[in-house]
C-alpha cells in the first residue's frame, strides 16, 4: 500500500505481484529482499529453500482463494472454478490447495454454499487450443 496506494487483486495475483508480495513479506520481517524472477521465487518456495518465498506463496494462495470465493458469490458460478494463468500451474506442490480452499470457503454465512463448489487448477499447457478442438469436434461453432 505504501508503494501503490491501493492494493487490488490484479496487483497481487500476477507474476509482478508475486514479487511485490515477496518484497513486502521481507520488509515486514526486517529482511532485505533478494532480486528474484517469479520463476526463481516459485522454485525457492517449491523446494523450501527460502522461508520468505514459502510464506509469499502461501499468502498468494490464500489471496487467490479469497478472490475466487468472492467471484463465485458475485457470479453464481456453482459449477466450479478453473484456476489457470502463468503462476499457479507452475507452483506445483507449493500451491497449498488446503489454504486456497479454506480462504475460498471463508465467507461467513455463505460458507456452505461455497463448500459445494469445486475448484480445479488447469495444468494443460494450451487449454484454449484444447477447448477449441473440443468445440470443433462437437460442432459447437
Amino acid at each position: 500500500r505504501q508503494r501503490f496506494g491501493h492494493v487490488s487483486a490484479e496487483r497481487v495475483l500476477s507474476g509482478p505481484g508475486l514479487i511485490t508480495l515477496y518484497e513486502a513479506v521481507c520488509t515486514l520481517a526486517g529482511e532485505a529482499p533478494r532480486t528474484l524472477l517469479p520463476s526463481e521465487l516459485t522454485r525457492a518456495a517449491t523446494d523450501g529453500s527460502d522461508a520468505a518465498c514459502v510464506r509469499t506463496v502461501r499468502l498468494f494462495t490464500g489471496f487467490l482463494g479469497g478472490v475466487a470465493g468472492d467471484l463465485v458469490l458475485t457470479l453464481g458460478a456453482r459449477g466450479g472454478v478453473y484456476v489457470g494463468g502463468g503462476i499457479v500451474p507452475r507452483l506445483g506442490t507449493a500451491f497449498d490447495a488446503g489454504h486456497f480452499r479454506a480462504r475460498f470457503e471463508h465467507k461467513g454465512r455463505f460458507a456452505s454454499y461455497l463448500q459445494a463448489v469445486p475448484a480445479w487448477v488447469i495444468t494443460a499447457s494450451t487449454p484454449a487450443l484444447l477447448g477449441a478442438d473440443r468445440a470443433l469436434t462437437l460442432g459447437l461453432t
